[in-house]
This record gives structure tokens, sequence and C-alpha cells, in this order.
């Protein structure tokens, strides 16, 4: 399912004008009606219903007024707010307010003066519409509209935003002084970029997608897209006859003394992601930690500190002989002679590798440049804002500002598939980008990204593509805190997360 910002969907519009000769009127009136939809879908039978709607002089306000003739059809009794300089008002804005006008709907002009009018009315409302700012919004919302969204955030009724919440951002998620609290917005053609991404996606409550018979093939090529379901049927076959070879077998290159907790739950996510076999090589003080299960754990020579030292690059060179994949990083600290070991496991190997956490502090500009493209192309990077503050010499509240073009930027640059994690976690590859759709606040806790990490690492054992081993497994790792939020979003644990992993996965 294509993502779009505001130019991108503006710019697909002109081209239904241009090349199929659709009528930008025609547009509004489908809009128009699918808003209805949305309401008498969500909110039960409209007739009665007092439906109060605030529109501005845009396309986006001429939206809802065609929404305001479609509810009095239905027996509704809507009441429209005429909001900014409708001297202005776009044609099909004005054509459409002339029809309300003919048949007597009650229109009201609001004014500064008005607030407390205005307050009162909206009160008495069943149901209030947001149309009054459209996609072409950014930056702050001006005084008059920035006191009227905090009039309508403070009254109790449910609110629907149209496209997407007055003083969102459609093309960042990025809100300036305030927006519209919605319970839900109906994104008209496509889904929005500012509705997923936060701190848009709070303000736009439920998205509703609602098809206006635009052809998108006919605007700008669009490689953003909803991570979901479809993602599950990019899974390889499992052939009956498949033993444990088949499947793969991963090395996993993680923990430390304070640490092996992290080893050992990305040891886990790799037998729930399906892979066959997992080595855990693992510093000696920690491998004493490890009880006997599935696991098959190799100790390593450490410092003092209890982290791998330099005298374990030969046996992790032996250990990298035969595996099908490698994952570097959970819980393997920074200290000491950490780097240069994860910088001379990475040099070599050349398949598939999962680079987590502490594995991305080898990941030094200097290092990058010296490993080929051929090797990068197959890596999977998964680093949370703050790493990829680190990656880059930026704050982590930097990278939030701009996480998509960031991303989007880094991959390409260093030709790496990149997880960037976050609510929502965001999945880059050399074409296609990825808005997940799954996931909750649950997964803020010690250990998740430890399975998210093996999770990917038994995806591409199993023969998945780097870009659709880290997408699938970002969803997977998504649903699975969704399913087990079922006892509690708060209060829950990495390790809850692995049997609803297998659960998917059945």
């Amino acid at each position: 399912m294509p993502i779009l910002t505001g130019p991108e969907m503006r710019a697909a519009e002109e081209a239904v004008f241009k090349e199929l000769g659709l009528s930008p009127l025609l547009l509004m009136e489908n809009a128009g009606a699918k808003i209805v939809e949305v309401l008498q879908r969500e909110f039960g039978p409209l007739e009665g219903k007092k439906i109060h709607i605030l529109a501005g002089p845009g396309n986006n306000g001429g939206d809802g007024l065609v929404a305001a003739r479609h509810l009095l059809l239905k027996g509704a009794r809507p009441k429209v707010y005429l909001v900014g300089d409708f001297q202005k008002s776009t044609p099909e804005n004005r054509t459409n307010l002339n029809l309300l006008r003919q048949l007597s709907l009650d229109l009201f002009t609001v004014g500064s003066r008005q607030a407390s009018k205005l307050k009162f009315s909206l009160n008495l409302a069943d149901l209030i519409v947001d149309a009054l700012v459209g996609t072409g919004f950014s930056g702050k919302l001006r005084k008059d509209l920035e006191s009227l969204v905090g009039l309508i955030n403070a009254i109790q009724r449910p609110v629907v935003s149209v496209d997407v919440p007055t003083g969102v951002d459609a093309s960042t998620g990025a809100v300036g002084n305030t927006a519209v609290r919605a319970d839900c917005t109906v994104n008209l053609g496509a889904l929005k970029v500012g509705c997923l991404l936060y701190p848009g996606q709070a303000y736009a409550g439920e998205n509703h997608l609602v098809d206006l018979g635009v052809p998108l093939r006919l605007g700008p090529k669009i490689n953003r897209f909803l991570l979901g379901a479809e993602s599950l049927s990019w899974l390889p076959k499992r052939e009956p006859w498949g033993h444990k070879g088949t499947f793969g077998h991963v090395l996993v290159v993680a923990g430390s003394l304070n640490m092996a907790g992290a080893a050992a739950l990305c040891g886990q996510a790799v037998l729930r992601g399906g892979a066959g076999l997992v080595t855990v090589a693992v510093p000696r003080s920690a491998a004493r930690r490890f009880p006997p299960d599935e696991l098959m754990v190799i100790p390593l020579p450490e410092t003092e500190q209890g982290v791998l030292s330099s005298q374990s690059k030969p046996y992790l060179q032996e250990l990298l002989e035969k595996k099908d994949v490698l994952v570097l990083g959970p819980g393997l600290s920074r200290q000491g002679e950490v780097i240069s070991v994860g910088q001379e496991v990475l040099r070599s190997w050349q398949g598939p590798a999962v680079i987590d956490a502490d594995g991305l502090g080898a990941l030094t500009g200097e290092f990058l440049n010296s490993v080929s493209f051929q090797q990068r192309k197959k890596w999977v990077l998964t680093p949370h804002p703050g790493e990829m503050g680190a990656l880059l010499g930026m704050l982590p509240f930097s990278v939030n500002e701009n996480r998509l073009g960031i991303g989007k930027k880094f991959a390409a640059e260093w030709g790496v598939n990149l997880v960037l994690k976050g609510a929502p976690t965001l999945v880059f590859g050399k074409e296609k980008t990825y808005i997940n759709s799954t996931g909750n606040h649950g997964l803020a806790t010690g250990g998740t990204g430890d399975i998210l990490a093996g999770l990917i690492g038994a995806l591409l054992a199993q023969g998945m593509e780097p870009i659709k081993a880290a997408a699938a497994g970002v969803y997977i790792h998504g649903l699975a805190a969704d399913l087990a939020a079922g006892q509690g979003k708060r209060g829950l644990i990495a390790s809850d997360c692995l049997p609803k992993i297998r659960e998917i996965l059945s």
C-alpha cells in the first residue's frame, strides 16, 4: 500500500486531470461521498445526527462542503462553519459553497469575536468534521486557527479530520504549535506520511483509507509502502523433507559478562524464526551463565572486563566456516578490543549479516569505505535513533525530526539495508521504504531489539533477500508484541514475544 506526501498526492491528482481529463470537481465529489461513508460506518446511522463541519477556503474545505451536502441527503442535520478568507477560495470550493447556499443549509462565517458562541454551538454537536487545512500545510498555524484548534480539542465530542488533522504536516508528521486531535482521519486516495509518523499519528487517531478512483501509477513513482500482512507471503516455502541443515545455520556473535541475556534472547529468536541451527559465540564468563537448552554456546577468549578479546579472532574465523548468516552485536559491549574484533569479523564475512546494538560501533566511516559494496548490500543494520545518531554524529532528537529523510539517505549512500527502530519502525532498502503497521509501547523494554536481530537473521538463513527479511522481520516482531500485549502492554518483557513469533509463523 503506497504512502504519499502532500506534494506527491497533488502531483498524482494533476496527472489524472491532465492524462485522463477527469475534473477536480468529480474528485471532490468522490471525496465528500467517501467521507460520509466512513462517518456512517464508524458512527452508525446518520439520520437526525447534528454534524458540524469546520471548512476552510481550500480544497480540503471543499471536501467538507461536499460531505455536508451528502449528509443532508442521508437525513443528518449538518451545520457548516466557514473559517478563513473565502474571497480567496478555490474554484471547486466556491462551486460547492454555492450549491449549499441553494439548498439553504446552515452556513456560518466564523470570526475572531465569536469564540464563545462557537464553543456553545459545537458542544451541541454529535460529531465534528475538521476540514480546515489540508495536505498543503506545513509550519505553524496562524493565531486564529490555533485558538480554534484549542477550542475543538477542549470539546468532548468525536472529531473526524479530512485527509490530515489541521496542524499536522502531511509530509513529515510534524506539528508546529498545535493540531486537531482527531478520533479518526479519512485519508483521501492514499495514506499520508504525516498520519503514520509521530507526532502526527497521535493526532490522526484511527486512519481510514478511501479510494477516489485516482490511479496513482499516473503520478510520481512512489517507493514508500505501509508494511502489513502481505509481508508474510514473502516467507519461503518449507519443504516437508527439509532438515535442520536445510533451513540455515546462524552464527550469533554477542554478549559480555553483564549482558549474557542479550545473546540468549537473540539466539532463541533465531530458532523461533525458523532457522535450523544457531551457534552463539560469547565471552567465557558469559557462556557460564547459559542453561542447557537448544542453543549451541561457544566460549571465547575475553578481557578482564568480560568482553571479547583480540585473541578470539582466529576462533571466530573458524566458526564462520559453513555458516549461512552472521548476527553481530547484541550485548557485545564497546569496551577494549571489541570494536576491532567486530571489524575483523565483518571484513572477512562475505554472506548476509545483521549488525545490531554494539556491533554498530564497528561501522566507522573509514571501515565502511574499506568494505566492498557487494558485502554491504547483504547487511541489515538495526539502530535505534540514539545509535543512528552516533553513526552520523547527530543527537537522537535530530534523527527523530527527519527519520524518513535520514534513513533513506544513509541506506542509499552506503548501500545497506537499514531498520531504523522507533514508533513506527522504518525499513530502508536500495529502492523501497517501508513504514511498519505493527508494534506498541510494550516493546520499549530491554531485549526486544535482540529478538528482532535474531528474527531477521533467521529469515536470512532461510533464503530471504535482505530487504524482505528485514521488512518481514520488523512486521512479525511488532505483531508478536501486539499479540503478547493482549495481557497488557505495560510490563511486557522481551521473552513474551518469542512464543508469539512461533504462533505467527506456524
